[in-house]
């Protein structure tokens, strides 16, 4: 049974194309498979035919000759195989069903290994069913053109894998520090005349708000009775000032808007008279001060400041039969200079 195939194929492969003598050197082989689901995959289907033709594909050489089989279902459940076989000589194509794609499979394997190599069919181990169903391959009488062969897919161009970035070790930048500055400057309106002003600030800092407790000193000034200039009082004045500032800043600068309150005590000193006396009275201040802070390290900057104030108490000094020798201003003006140190 499996000679009468073999003869019938063969016979078939001569009348397709004209025969070749022996020392026509073998084909180089393609062989292209379309099935659907269900169906042995290609990887099965190749693997079949390089046993039957002894050999991986790749390694034979000779004239060309491709064999593209393709496999569809039928309505009634049926698998039809369609074989072309296209050589230097021409093109054939055959039409095969049966129930079984698995069966179709290898009966379509069997036709192509034949028109390949007329010896394959020497190779076939108990293929008596396989070899019946290829004999019932029926040449088409009106052949379709070959299916192209599918373009190859575009090559995945694989983008560089993104050097990772070295982690910043961005400094640690605390919410809460501390400052002290010392700073000094003039004043008028709170004792009489211009005179000098020393102060000492500690604060806390945060990015966008000051907290100041001040200590503040303005040393002694001297007022004389317009009468009699060897007759007065000598005047300083100690206060403690409580502040709140939002802060404003760019790059280097800080503009701190600082109101507050002051306390303090207002010292004076009869001066020319037969008996001299020491007195003090309560000063109380509000005040405002814009500043401007440049920051040279990270732990100084460098500052100025104008403040005003508005007395709410008003110390008065006066002497009996002299009458008032000085009372406090109702508001003045002080400018400052200075630098602070921050921390930590």
């Amino acid at each position: 049974m499996i000679a009468a195939v073999l003869v019938a194929l063969v016979l078939d492969l001569e009348g397709a194309a004209p025969s070749t003598t022996q020392t026509t050197p073998a084909p180089s082989v393609e062989f292209r498979w379309d099935a659907p689901a269900g169906c042995p995959d290609e990887a099965e289907v190749v693997a079949q035919l390089e046993r039957l033709l002894g050999g991986p594909l790749t390694e034979r050489r000779g004239a060309r000759l491709t064999a593209i089989a393709r496999v569809r279902q039928e309505p009634g459940g049926a698998w039809d195989l369609r074989l072309w076989t296209v050589s230097d000589e021409g093109t054939l194509q055959r039409s095969l069903s049966h129930e079984r794609c698995d069966m179709l499979a290898s009966a379509g394997v069997f036709i192509a290994a034949m028109a390949i190599d007329p010896l394959a069919g020497e190779r076939l181990i108990d293929g008596a069913e396989v070899a019946a169903v290829a004999a019932e391959a029926q040449p088409v009488a009106d052949p379709e053109p070959p299916p192209p062969e599918p373009p190859p897919p575009e090559p995945r161009i694989e983008p560089p894998a993104p050097t990772p970035a070295p982690l910043a070790t961005k400094p640690r930048t605390r919410v809460l520090r501390g400052g002290l500055r010392l700073s000094a400057g003039v004043a008028f309106g709170d004792l009489p005349g211009v005179g000098p002003t020393l102060r000492l600030t500690p604060s806390l800092l945060w990015p966008r708000l000051r907290l100041e407790l001040e200590a503040a000193y303005m040393p002694v000034r001297t007022t004389r009775l317009a009468s009699d200039s060897s007759r007065g009082v000598d005047l300083q004045l100690a206060a403690a000032a409580l502040r709140v500032c939002p802060v404003f800043r760019r790059g280097i600068l800080e503009f701190p808007i600082c109101g507050g309150l002051e306390f303090g005590a207002m010292y004076g000193r009869g001066v020319g008279y037969p008996v001299e006396y020491d007195a003090r009275q309560l000063w109380a201040a509000l005040h405002l001060m814009p500043m401007l802070l440049i920051t040279v390290h990270r732990r100084v900057a460098l500052f100025a400041g104008v403040e005003g104030f508005v007395a709410l108490v008003r110390p008065r000094f006066e002497v009996a039969g002299d009458g008032a020798l000085y009372r406090a201003s109702a508001g003045g003006m002080r400018g400052l200079l200075g630098i602070e140190v921050r921390f930590p």
